[in-house]
């Protein structure tokens, strides 16, 4: 199996361990749309996963690990299960606050929610997709050609710390 990853950073030394790109490309075994992907392939998942969480981690968003790493099963698994192309590309841009996740699986195949039955064991990966990008005030979307689904996520602002009140006889 074929693995190329590059770290796209064009930023200096001191702005890098906030800010950049991380690039992946492996190409997938034979595979049938629509069908699970072989077991070789489905290791990918989880190593795109370890990918994504260090990156986030190294720029300094953690607060966006556990719902970017729900995004990239999500993504990679519908790039392998239902893309035709011959390979899947993972793209995680980031900056201070907004981290954007985007997959590529060459295939321009329309890409939307579907309404999974109640009982159904799949189909709801593109919901899931769509509320975590409300709950982090981002989005998700697919490239005007098809060929990518993106979803772009904002770090929760911080909460405020209390402010003590003022008891009865304070100055």
């Amino acid at each position: 199996m074929n693995l190329t990853t590059k770290a796209a950073d064009s930023l200096p030394e001191s702005a890098r361990s906030r800010t950049g790109a991380l690039t992946v490309w492996f190409e997938r075994q034979s595979h049938i749309p629509g069908v699970p992907p072989s077991p070789d392939d489905a290791q990918r998942v989880p190593q795109m996963r370890r990918l994504v969480e260090a990156r986030l981690r190294s720029c300094g968003l953690e607060g966006l690990i556990d719902p970017m790493l729900l995004v990239t099963s999500e993504l990679v698994t519908n790039a392998l299960r239902h893309g035709t192309g011959t390979g899947v590309s993972l793209l995680l841009s980031s900056n201070a606050t907004t981290a954007r996740l985007t997959v590529s699986d060459g295939s321009a195949q329309h890409r939307t929610p579907r309404l999974a039955p109640p009982d159904a064991e799949s189909g709801r990966g593109l919901h899931i997709v769509s509320l975590i990008a409300c709950e982090y005030e981002g989005s998700w979307g697919v490239s005007s050609d098809l060929t990518q689904t993106w979803c772009t996520l904002t770090t929760p602002a911080p909460t405020p710390a209390p402010t003590p009140s003022r008891g009865a006889g304070a100055p």
